[in-house]
């Protein structure tokens, strides 16, 4: 059984553009402060940069206006996000999970605190938590300009606004944050769940990966095999199909098809499009045998004098979406690739 999640986060929190899916928003209640416990701490986590020292669940609700529904900047398989507003002024986004937890509390206490050791430039930082009267909520820094799935796909002139050179730079942002889950905090982390909704931008654009760790916290599991797989259409590595196995070569593939996004500016699947091209890797895939790959980019880009590292990008992409998982790339071998665009001939690059 796969477990799909449509994930929007949208700057201001335009509810209008939000597609709340039934998994994630059919549980929602609010949380009224009726005991003298709402005054408890929220359990902040030390060494972050934030202003944020002490927090109650009463300010919290008062930030959210008790999680009111105009204040929901996103939603998905892990749980309603909404944008919480402090007395001073200090912007945070507040997760409220839902889904099937198979961790007790203490568990679950622990496996937050594992997180919160994850810190990276590119990660989306986890401030705090807390759980309470029986709902969970997880504290992270506010990103200014949403997801990279709303510009790309969903504003207005979003596209547009999105030269090649800032294209590039939040693959290299996104790349470094996937490389460091991988291959520096302890424990790895597989993300299981990399999407352009799940690469958030702060107010200069830079690359944000959010949501890693939840498949842990949310579902029951055992080492990185389990019954039930967290995805998206559009990003799921083929082997889960066959094997069910979360790899760190899976979140490759998956990182892959968001370069394919930046690329073309197309979504990985878009049942409005012929039959032919509705499924990005593939369209992809089949115009580059065709020695057609200049087609595949975005017209807003074409033309501007970046297509020869385009090209390049393109040639990452694809050693990323190869079917059999053993010949992708590990990521830091794809930081290393997308840090050299621009500076070596592409003749020079790995052929996938």
């Amino acid at each position: 059984m796969w477990i799909l999640s449509k994930r929007r986060i949208i700057p201001g929190g335009d509810t209008d553009k939000i597609e709340l899916d039934t998994l994630s928003c059919n549980s929602y209640s609010g949380v009224h402060p009726q005991t003298d416990k709402d005054a408890s701490l929220v359990m902040l986590f030390p060494n972050k940069t934030n202003e944020v020292k002490d927090l109650t669940i009463f300010e919290l609700l008062k930030a959210t206006d008790n999680f009111n529904q105009e204040n929901i900047i996103g939603c998905g398989g892990f749980g309603l996000v909404y944008k919480a507003i402090l007395a001073d002024g200090t912007k945070l986004a507040v997760k409220k999970l839902s889904g099937d937890f198979g961790l007790m509390e203490r568990e679950f206490k622990a496996e937050v605190e594992a997180l919160s050791t994850a810190q990276h430039e590119n990660l989306v930082s986890l401030q705090g938590y807390c759980v309470h009267e029986g709902f969970r909520l997880l504290i992270y820094s506010y990103m200014e300009n949403g997801s990279l799935d709303y510009w790309l796909h969903e504003k207005e002139n979003g596209p547009s606004q999105l030269d090649w050179q800032t294209r590039l730079k939040i693959a290299r942002g996104a790349s470094n944050g996937l490389a460091y889950m991988h291959q520096i905090c302890e424990p790895h982390i597989v993300h299981r769940d990399i999407k352009s909704s799940n690469i958030l931008l702060d107010d200069k654009f830079e690359a944000h990966v959010a949501d890693f760790g939840l498949s842990r916290l949310i579902l029951p599991y055992h080492t990185h095999v389990t019954t039930e797989l967290v995805g998206t259409l559009g990003y799921i590595p083929p082997e889960y199909g066959q094997a069910w196995v979360a790899t760190l070569r899976g979140d490759v593939y998956s990182f892959g098809v968001v370069m394919l996004e930046l690329l073309t500016g197309k979504r990985p699947v878009d049942m409005s499009r012929p039959k032919t091209s509705r499924e990005l890797v593939s369209w992809v895939q089949r115009l580059r045998s065709e020695g057609k790959q200049d087609e595949v980019f975005d017209p807003l880009l074409k033309g501007k004098g970046s297509d020869e590292e385009m090209l390049q990008v393109l040639d990452v992409a694809c050693l990323c979406i190869n079917q059999n998982p053993f010949k992708r790339p590990t990521i830091q071998e794809v930081v290393e690739w997308l840090k050299g665009v621009g500076t070596i001939n592409r003749n020079q690059n790995k052929d996938p």
